[in-house]
């Protein structure tokens, strides 16, 4: 028997592609990775208002759903991250964007890791193997939303040139 091409299939290349759109509007591209085991989808690349290429990147995990569960005791999306995953995106400096796709509306949501631990007081130590988090219905992934973290991406890095310039060796 041949390999099916399920609707599982389907609703993650559909994620990819609402994903991409949103960065694709905000004027920046998305570098999809091939091999999606080492806990990263994709990485955004960004440009300044003369079109020309920036430093630095920032990440995107994509998680799709055709049955989105709303909690109304959090406010928010229902989503079950591994702590494996957490640990390494709450390393890095630059965001880390996950996106929830609700494939039967079309839509996603989105939550920045180390935004949401510190809101939420979360200790990474204090978790076992997996944590449910919440993602607000507020929180819809637009282009504007890709526009805010590029600016982060930018005051992180003009960060550390500054650091570089007063001498604070970074390597």
């Amino acid at each position: 028997m041949r390999k099916l091409r399920t609707r599982r299939h389907v609703l993650e290349d559909l994620s990819y592609n609402f994903v991409e759109k949103q960065v694709l509007l905000a004027f920046c591209t998305l570098f999809r990775y091939a091999q999606r085991e080492y806990s990263y989808d994709a990485t955004v690349r960004t440009f300044n208002k003369k079109g020309e290429i920036e430093p630095d990147v920032f990440f995107i995990q994509v998680k799709s759903t055709s049955k989105i569960e709303f909690s109304a005791k959090h406010n928010g999306y229902r989503l079950e991250l591994e702590k494996r995953d957490m640990e390494l995106w709450l390393d890095e400096t630059w965001p880390v964007l996950v996106v929830l796709y609700d494939g039967e509306n079309d839509i996603g949501y989105f939550v920045e890791l180390h935004e949401y631990f510190k809101k939420n007081r979360l200790i990474l130590q204090d978790i076992n193997k997996y944590k449910s988090i919440y993602l607000s219905a507020d929180n819809v992934f637009t282009p504007e939303t890709i526009i805010k973290y590029h600016k982060k991406k930018n005051n992180i890095h003009e960060i550390f040139k500054s650091l570089q310039r007063h001498g604070t060796d970074l390597w």
